[in-house]
């Protein structure tokens, strides 16, 4: 026998013993159960929803698109650069780009503050620079 069909039999096998799932000839018991389920979701069906895994994606790519690293350019820069400039961790020129010594400026002040010091200026390190 093929081993795919072999891997398939356990799977049916539960599929067939969930009422929900289980093609019998009681149609009205099936469409009860059903409506249970969808109705009470929190009532043994831990599963996550599939839109749950997309939102949470973009919520992470939605972070890393404000944080700041070696290669950003613009105002946030200057302002992060003017900020870290007064409180002494940047004695470079403020140009607006995010390079090396404005990285170095980053660990310095996030190691003052307890901060990871991992050179990105995230939210977290943007707040405390404030």
């Amino acid at each position: 026998m093929n081993w795919k069909l072999l891997a398939l039999i356990p799977v049916l096998t539960l599929a067939t013993a969930v009422p929900a799932y289980s093609l019998t000839n009681n149609k009205s018991h099936n469409r009860i159960a059903a409506t249970q389920v969808a109705q009470n979701p929190q009532q043994g069906n831990m599963m996550k929803k599939p839109n749950a895994v997309h939102k949470l994606n973009a919520k992470h790519k939605a972070n890393r698109s404000t944080a700041l690293t070696v290669g950003s350019r613009g105002e946030a820069v200057k302002t992060a650069q003017n900020a870290l400039k007064q409180q002494g961790f940047y004695t470079a020129s403020i140009n607006g780009v995010f390079d090396n010594r404005t990285r170095s400026a980053v660990i310095k002040f996030q190691k003052s503050k307890g901060l990871r010091a991992d050179g990105i200026l995230g939210h977290r390190t943007l707040a405390a620079l404030k």
